[in-house]
């Protein structure tokens, strides 16, 4: 966690994450119309823009606030549009749906409280993790890979949750760095 300061968000990164953000509807038109061959071009398009947004923001020295909470946010929406679109067609069940949602409004909230108080929660291995996890799992539901769709879908599920854990843990010392640890 870092301290924000002003910076140019203008920038090769941002662009590419706001790209992302704009193709989440189109992936949904295309898979609810029973297009999954390119909704699945477009997923994949979507998570190769993710890896270089990333690999360009380190590589130029171009990582900025704006990055670091929209990336995140972007793959939270692309993944739960996914999951909706699954579960609007009866491949994924509305539970784990309403599950991983309320982890991520958790991590939604979590930021912007964080953010109220000028700190910036940086992804962590954890993290990225699951996303690698629901990607792979979100992959093979567009290619209709049964059982490794569900099986990777509920390992991205165990994941997220862990993940969970140990965000709230983290910023709680964040919040409380004095608090002293009883023997």
């Amino acid at each position: 966690m870092e301290k924000i300061r002003q910076e140019n968000n203008l920038n090769i990164p941002n662009a590419l994450t706001v790209l992302r953000l704009v193709l989440l509807p189109l992936f949904a038109l295309r898979y609810l119309a029973g297009d999954a061959r390119h909704a699945l071009i477009i997923y994949v398009l979507v998570q190769l823009s993710d890896f270089l947004d990333g690999f360009i923001a380190r590589r130029l020295g171009q990582i900025t606030s704006f990055g670091k909470l929209m990336d995140p946010l972007a793959d939270k929406l692309l993944l739960l549009t996914a999951l909706v679109c699954f579960g609007v067609k009866g491949r994924v069940p509305w539970g784990v749906i309403a599950l991983v949602l309320g982890k991520e409004c958790l991590m939604i909230a979590g930021g912007i409280f964080a953010l109220r108080r000028r700190i910036v929660v940086q992804a962590k291995m954890v993290g990225k993790v699951s996303t690698a996890l629901f990607a792979a799992a979100v992959v093979c539901f567009l290619l209709g890979w049964s059982p490794w769709n569900l099986l990777l879908l509920y390992a991205g599920v165990a994941v997220t949750l862990a993940a969970l854990a140990f965000y709230i843990v983290n910023f709680w010392k964040m919040l409380h760095p004095h608090e002293k640890k009883e023997a």
